[in-house]
């Protein structure tokens, strides 16, 4: 018998993006995004596009949260516009990754 252990990312990434949000639906596309602690939004203009941040400890776990936010009734497209990435080995023993 064998095991097969799947290898955990050790990095931490960041990544800027603008959302296309439906007309009308800024409220409850606000609301759906609040409920995500690792995306903040930065600025709206009038033709409901906004600058957000996602940040997240794996490229992994920022691709299934862009995919989230793609799939929220009332965002129309999302543009990653800005990605990093950072080893995060040396900071586990502080406690893990974090940019703020």
């Amino acid at each position: 018998m064998s095991i097969i252990v799947e290898h955990q990312e050790s990095i931490g990434c960041i990544v800027g993006a603008v959302i296309q949000v439906k007309p009308n639906m800024e409220d409850k596309v606000r609301l759906q995004l609040k409920q995500h602690k690792q995306v903040e939004i930065h600025a709206e203009d009038a033709q409901s596009r906004w600058v957000i941040t996602l940040e997240a400890n794996t490229s992994k776990k920022i691709l299934n949260l862009t995919e989230n936010i793609q799939n929220m009734v009332g965002v129309l497209s999302v543009t990653p516009v800005y990605q990093h990435c950072e080893d995060n080995q040396n900071n586990e023993q502080e406690g893990g990754w974090k940019w703020r």
